[in-house]
């Protein structure tokens, strides 16, 4: 990653897109996520923004990041909502749980600070390890402005 989220970062974050603040994403989840019975996860969880509207909505989510500063927020905003979910710092590419999951969820294109692609690829097999058969990953990405599909980028 660029640079994990440190203090003063991690509470501006908090200030900027409080928990339950939705960009459409929230509801987009917890309509993908109703049918789940089983364990959900959620890397690089951050302040429980996600989290947090779904664990009130009565699913099991559990979550890591790579920031202690922003598990610390996102376990000061459970534990004021009287929530007690798993909590851990990790990262996305060498996390290991004993766990197995029905879903994994990575939203707001939190996926894209792991810039570099074979962290990335590492991650995305790290994840499916992870999951149970017949289990789901869902993550949100996005292209940049003047990126176009199709295209091939050249060494030099």
């Amino acid at each position: 990653m660029l640079g994990y989220y440190n203090q003063l970062s991690s509470e501006v974050y908090d200030l900027d897109k409080p928990v339950g603040r939705s960009f459409g994403d929230v509801e987009f989840y917890t309509d993908r996520l109703a049918s789940c019975r089983g364990k959900v996860l959620e890397p690089g969880v951050g302040t429980g923004r996600m989290l947090v509207p779904l664990l009130e909505k009565g699913i099991a989510v559990s979550g890591f990041d790579a920031s202690e500063e922003m598990l610390n927020i996102c376990r000061h905003h459970c534990k004021e909502k009287g929530l007690h979910p798993t909590l851990w710092e990790e990262k996305m590419e060498s996390f290991s749980s004993p766990d197995t999951y029905e879903a994994i969820i990575v939203p707001t294109g939190t996926f894209l600070l792991l810039y570099e692609r074979e962290t990335a690829v590492q991650a995305l097999k790290n994840f499916r390890r992870h999951l149970s058969d017949g289990g789901r990953l869902i993550l949100d990405i996005f292209l940049q402005a003047g990126t176009t599909l199709g295209s091939t980028v050249e060494k030099s």
